[in-house]
């Protein structure tokens, strides 16, 4: 069977329309493939809730908004909401549909507070419904006595900034507003002055940055140079001073060597120094040849005609009786 080029086309067409209104459902929240549960909740004020928005059971989203109605006959009015639930869930019909908003940004949804005491609900039955304050309606209404008392504060404020102007008025008589009006005057004279140094200064400080920029290079050429003298001449002294440190140890060395020997030979009694510091005998040899000599230096200087005879014409003299 051969299909015609119309019929192609129509159900091409009929295709198209299909998957476009299943898309626009499927937007909406609604699923067209699943015939689900419709209760119903009275509402005196849905808050902003609008068709679309999920309908959750501790969290997990089981259906959509599928409708608002207004009943506007009667007084006061009143929505009627359409909860289109996709799956068979058991409570009964003492549940509630609350409506409330899960995020300052998310706006209203419906959530089903489950209760299984009484008779078990069916579809198309109605539900109790309310509604949960929203996070902006606690703050608005615990700033509401705030905002009343700043009222006051501010009422009080500007009764008691009236009453000091007058007072003000009062205090200062025309002299002292002259006073006022002359230190002013002087006050303006000293942030002028004090504006023209501002400007001397900044214009100084641009000359010398202008003086540095123009003598940059020059700058660090020098002070690369003046860096360099400065290595080699803490290179050189290092050296030197190493040189002679080490001159000095070596000396220190050499001395202190010497005289480890030369004690060393005095403590052995090797030597003249030896000898008279452990030959206690050549000691008192020596202490009694001393004391002879101061005996024989006295003597000679008693009686020197004693020990020296000369005579000019070469006459022998006489010898000197000894006492």
């Amino acid at each position: 069977m051969k299909i015609s080029k119309e019929a192609k086309t129509g159900i091409v067409v009929i295709a198209t329309m299909v998957a476009f209104y299943g898309l626009y459902n499927f937007l909406k929240g609604k699923n067209i493939f699943s015939s689900g549960e419709t209760y119903y909740v009275k509402y005196n004020d849905v808050s902003g809730l609008a068709p679309s928005k999920p309908v959750s059971v501790n969290g997990l989203r089981i259906g959509h908004v599928e409708e608002i109605s207004i009943v506007d006959k009667n007084q006061p009015i009143h929505f009627i909401v359409s909860l289109k639930l996709d799956r068979k869930i058991d409570f009964s019909k003492n549940t509630i549909a609350e409506i409330y908003e899960p995020g300052v940004m998310s706006g209203s949804e419906v959530r089903l507070l489950l209760d299984y005491s009484g008779s078990p609900a069916e579809t198309g039955d109605t539900l109790k419904g309310t509604i949960k304050a929203s996070m902006l309606d606690g703050i608005t209404e615990k700033l509401e006595p705030t905002k009343d008392k700043l009222d006051s504060v501010l009422i009080s404020l500007k009764s008691t900034l009236g009453k000091i102007d007058q007072s003000l008025d009062e205090i200062l008589d025309e002299e002292t507003r002259k006073s006022l009006k002359h230190s002013i005057h002087g006050l303006d004279a000293t942030i002028a002055s004090f504006e023209q140094t501002s400007k001397s200064l900044t214009a100084t400080s641009q000359d010398a940055s202008k003086l540095i920029n123009d003598n940059n290079a020059q700058v660090k050429a020098t002070l690369v140079s003046a860096q360099q003298a400065m290595d080699k001449f803490s290179l050189a002294a290092d050296k030197i001073n190493n040189l002679e440190l080490e001159k000095i140890i070596g000396n220190l060395e050499q001395t202190s060597a010497k005289l480890n020997t030369t004690l060393d030979q005095i403590n052995s009694g090797n030597g003249t120094m030896g000898a008279l510091l452990n030959d206690k005998e050549l000691y008192n040899n020596l202490l009694q040849t001393t004391q002879s000599l101061d005996e024989l230096l006295a003597d000679f200087k008693k009686n020197p005609n004693r020990y020296v005879q000369f005579s000019i014409f070469g006459k022998k003299q006489q010898a000197v009786k000894e006492d």
